[in-house]
C-alpha cells in the first residue's frame, strides 16, 4: 500500500510538471506586432500622411484589422495573428488639399501597398508605406464582364465578354485614340508551375499582351459626362439559340467590338458594330481575355510605334514580345486574380491599382461593377480611389449600359 501511494505521488508529481510547463509555454508571446509608417511622396509639401486608415489583411483567413495612422503618420497593429499580411492604404485629396500639399489644384487619389509581411509570435515588424498615385476623373472602366458563361450542355462560352468605359468627368472626352489593353501575367496558381510576372518589380510601367484603339482624328467620337461605351469581344446577341441561350448579354447593340482579322475568319465580324484598331496582338482567333481574371489598363501613347517591346521571358525566340507602357500613359486600370489569396501575382502597380477583385468561379456569369459614389444632378460620380478592392462591386449577372 506504501508502494503504491509513493508511485502515486510520483506520477501526480510528473504530471503536475508537465502541467506547469505547459503553463510557462502558454504565457509566451502568441502575437506579434507590427508598426506601419505612412510617407507622402518625396515632391509633397508633408512628409507624413496623418489621420489615414491602414488595413492589414491576413492572406490565410481574409481577417481585416483597420488602424489611424497619427499626426506623425504611425499606425500601430498589435496582436496580429501570425501568417503572412499585406498593408494597405489610400487618400483621397480635394482640389484644396491638393494644392496645399503639391501647389496644383487637382483632385488626386493617392495609394500604397506592401505584400507578403511576415508576423511572427513575439516580433516586432517596421513596414513604410510610400504613397503614390494618379488624378482622378475622367475615363474610368465601369463595369467589365470576362467570366463567362456555361451553355446548356455544361459547356463553357467566353465570346459574350465585354467591358464598359464611362466619363467620370464633368465635361465631354473624346475618345479618339483611346487603348485599351490586357496586362501580361498569370492571375494564380492555375497550374503548378505557374509564377507571378517578372516584371512586378517594375512600379513605373505596365506590360501588356494586345492592345486596340479607338481610331478618329480627334475630335469624332466624343463622350458626354455620365456616358459610358461598350467594348464587346463580339458584337452580337449571345442569347440567341445558336450562340448560348444561357449567356447573359446581348452586345447587337455594342459601341465597339475586337475584331481580329485572319485569313481562316475565326472571328466572325458583326457588320453592324464598329471595329476597334488592331494595334497589336498575341493572343489566338479572338481577344480572349482570361476567365481567370484579367489585368486591364487605358491609355493614350501619342507615338504607339515608339513603345518599347519587351521579350517574352524564357520564350524570346518563340513568342512575340510585349508592350511595355509607362505608368504615366495610364488613365485607369483594373485587376482581377484567380481568388483571394493570389495578391502575390498582382500585376500592375500599386500607385495605379492597389488591390484586386476575384470571381467565385469561371464561367460564372458573374461581372464586376463600379460602385456610385453619389449623384449630382443625375449623374453618377463613380468611385474612383485606384484600389478595385474597394471601387468594385462584384455582380451575379452583368448589366451593360446600366446601373440596376
Amino acid at each position: 500500500m506504501k508502494s503504491f501511494n509513493f508511485k502515486t505521488r510520483i506520477v501526480c508529481f510528473l504530471l503536475a510538471s508537465l502541467w506547469f510547463a505547459s503553463c510557462e509555454k502558454d504565457d509566451g508571446p502568441r502575437d506579434g506586432s507590427v508598426t506601419v509608417e505612412v510617407r507622402y511622396p518625396e515632391n509633397y509639401g508633408e512628409e507624413y500622411a496623418g489621420s489615414v486608415e491602414v488595413k492589414a489583411l491576413n492572406s490565410l483567413n481574409q481577417e481585416e484589422s483597420i488602424r489611424t495612422t497619427s499626426a506623425a503618420g504611425i499606425a500601430e497593429f498589435e496582436k496580429l495573428t501570425p501568417g503572412n499580411y499585406t498593408f494597405s492604404t489610400g487618400v483621397s485629396l480635394n482640389e484644396s488639399e491638393a494644392e496645399e500639399l503639391t501647389g496644383i489644384g487637382d483632385a488626386i487619389q493617392l495609394s500604397a501597398l506592401e505584400m507578403n509581411v511576415q508576423v511572427a509570435a513575439g516580433n516586432e515588424v517596421v513596414v513604410t508605406l510610400l504613397l503614390a498615385g494618379s488624378p482622378v476623373g475622367g475615363l474610368v472602366i465601369k463595369e467589365i464582364y470576362y467570366t463567362g458563361s456555361k451553355t446548356a450542355s455544361g459547356g463553357n462560352y467566353f465570346s459574350d465578354q465585354f467591358i464598359e468605359i464611362y466619363n467620370n468627368s464633368t465635361g465631354i472626352i473624346y475618345l479618339d485614340s483611346l487603348c485599351i489593353a490586357d496586362v501580361y501575367g498569370v492571375s494564380g496558381l492555375i497550374n503548378s508551375n505557374n509564377v507571378p510576372t517578372e516584371f512586378q518589380d517594375d512600379q513605373d510601367a505596365v506590360y501588356v499582351n494586345s492592345v486596340w484603339r479607338i481610331p478618329g482624328s480627334g475630335e469624332d467620337h466624343p463622350l458626354a459626362p455620365g456616358e459610358s461605351i461598350i467594348i464587346a469581344q463580339d458584337g452580337v446577341d449571345h442569347t440567341a439559340e445558336e450562340l448560348n441561350p444561357l449567356s447573359p448579354v446581348d452586345l447587337s447593340g455594342a459601341d465597339w467590338e475586337t475584331f481580329n482579322e485572319r485569313a481562316d475568319n475565326r472571328d466572325a465580324d458583326a457588320p453592324e458594330v464598329p471595329n476597334l484598331e488592331r494595334l497589336y496582338f498575341t493572343g489566338g482567333f479572338d481577344w480572349l481575355i482570361t476567365v481567370f481574371g484579367p489585368g486591364i489598363v487605358l491609355f493614350k501613347a501619342n507615338d504607339f510605334d515608339k513603345l518599347e517591346r519587351i521579350p517574352y521571358p524564357g520564350y524570346e525566340d518563340v513568342l512575340d514580345p510585349r508592350i511595355k507602357i509607362p505608368a504615366d500613359f495610364v488613365l485607369d486600370a483594373f485587376e482581377a486574380l484567380k481568388d483571394g489569396n493570389s495578391g502575390t501575382f498582382k500585376r500592375i502597380p500599386v500607385a495605379l491599382d492597389a488591390g484586386f477583385v476575384y470571381a467565385d468561379d469561371t464561367y460564372s456569369s458573374q461581372s464586376f461593377r463600379r460602385k456610385v459614389a453619389k449623384t449630382i444632378q443625375g449623374r453618377e460620380v463613380l468611385e474612383d480611389t485606384n484600389n478595385s478592392s474597394e471601387d468594385f462591386n462584384k455582380l451575379d449577372s452583368p448589366t451593360p449600359g446600366s446601373f440596376e
